[in-house]
């Protein structure tokens, strides 16, 4: 890689890398908190309202996976492996979603054998692109 190309990565996660960690980091507590309020109502009868609360959740997380992707694709795109991996997140939460919603409206009880391991899989990931992200801006010196 020559030094041109490493320039605008280290340029742009010294200038961007601040807020992607913070836009990483708290859609990273909205997906954690999907798993407190699953646990809160998972294998009850009376669900009361933590399933709402996981239900409203889940949207919040889309839309912060999805302005996390746009913006690392926007101000981060040298760093390719960041802006991918956010694209992937996004894709797996909106998929997450909808196997969500099939469990909850559909009764497609069945689906929960997808649906929490690809929760830990989707938290995994944004732990790890955080750590990226982190590792990325040392080595560029920042």
């Amino acid at each position: 890689m020559s030094e041109t190309t490493a320039q605008p990565t280290a340029a742009a996660l010294a200038q961007h890398g601040p807020r992607f960690a913070a836009l990483t980091g708290v859609t990273s507590l909205a997906i954690l908190l999907e798993g407190v309020f699953a646990g809160a109502f998972i294998d009850r009868a009376n669900k009361g309202g933590w399933l709402t609360a996981h239900n409203v959740n889940a949207f919040v997380v889309v839309v912060l996976a999805v302005i996390t992707a746009v913006f690392a694709y926007v101000k981060l795109r040298e760093a390719r492996g960041l802006w991918i991996r956010s694209f992937i997140l996004a894709v797996l939460v909106i998929v997450q979603v909808g196997i969500g919603d099939a469990v909850s409206h559909e009764s497609q009880d069945w689906l929960l054998a997808i649906h929490v391991p690809l929760a830990m899989l989707v938290f995994g990931l944004t732990i790890y692109t955080s750590v990226m992200a982190r590792h990325l801006r040392r080595g560029a010196g920042h």
